[in-house]
């Protein structure tokens, strides 16, 4: 699990395997970006879509990282095809 499913999972919640994917296809795009890009990348991101959106949920479901996670989080073997930096992909 990435740091995204330790910080952000509830106390007494229990992941899902559909959890652990969509965090998989997380840490799929950290090693890609070498870890610190993303993280700068993910936060500048979402403050550009609050900007525009003035919305803090729909900012982070605008998010590139999450769209894709997201859309793909129910595919156990999305991770297998994916192709690298799918997230800036579109649909």
């Amino acid at each position: 699990m990435n740091l995204f499913g330790v910080l952000f999972v509830r106390e007494g919640c229990t992941m899902t395997a559909t959890d652990y994917n969509h965090e998989a296809i997380h840490t799929t795009q950290m090693k890609e970006l070498l870890y610190v890009p993303f993280y700068l990348l993910y936060v500048l991101e979402w403050l550009w879509h609050l900007i525009r959106l003035r919305d803090t949920r729909a900012a982070y479901r605008a998010i590139s990282f999450e769209r894709e996670a997201y859309a793909h989080e129910g595919e156990a073997d999305y991770l297998k095809t994916r192709k690298k930096f799918n997230q800036y992909k579109k649909d």
